[in-house]
């Protein structure tokens, strides 16, 4: 066994959420381009192009955002708790990832009642059931309420967070 594959599939599946964002965004982007290229050309459009690209653009936006959330680079406002001292920004820091859990929790459950209802509705021209839609936030919520328990455990143990070091720019220093 090659002992680079481990490294590999490591590597793989710590970025699957992009993976499957960037395979949706093509997809998303290959049906619209083809559609504007059968009407600009040929003065026909393809009915089920709106329902493939909404179903890519949702499968490309809430991976994607699971990832950025678990690399902790989603935008923050952090004027305040760059100001405090270290101590308190811990403290703070650790309140905050408790609700964080408790949210992503909640809008995972919240998830899981839409998606679960999503097997009465289908889409009007390839008849999909609206679950597979309605799964992409369900799976986001879910990996995003991991992330969050990892983000506790480690602001518990006191690691260092991504980002850390952006919280009090040399320039902005007294």
């Amino acid at each position: 066994m090659n002992p680079a594959f481990p490294t590999f599939s490591r590597r793989l599946l710590g970025q699957a959420e992009l993976w499957v964002a960037g395979a949706a965004f093509i997809v998303m982007i290959g049906v619209i381009i083809a559609n504007v290229f059968l009407r600009a050309v040929f003065s026909v459009s393809v009915l089920s192009t709106e329902e493939i690209a909404y179903l890519g653009f949702t499968w490309s936006t809430f991976p994607a955002v699971a990832w950025l959330y678990r690399q902790r680079a989603l935008i923050a406002v952090d004027v305040f708790f760059a100001l405090l001292p270290p101590g308190l920004q811990r403290v703070l820091s650790v309140l905050t990832d408790i609700a964080l859990v408790a949210a992503n929790a909640w809008f995972c459950w919240l998830a899981w009642v839409l998606a679960s209802g999503g097997w009465v509705r289908k889409t009007p021209v390839l008849e999909i059931p609206y679950f597979w839609i309605n799964l992409a936030p369900l799976a986001a919520f879910a990996l995003m309420t991991v992330y969050s328990v990892v983000h506790l455990v480690q602001g518990l143990r006191g690691q260092a967070m991504p980002g850390n070091d952006l919280a009090a720019p040399e320039h902005l220093s007294p």
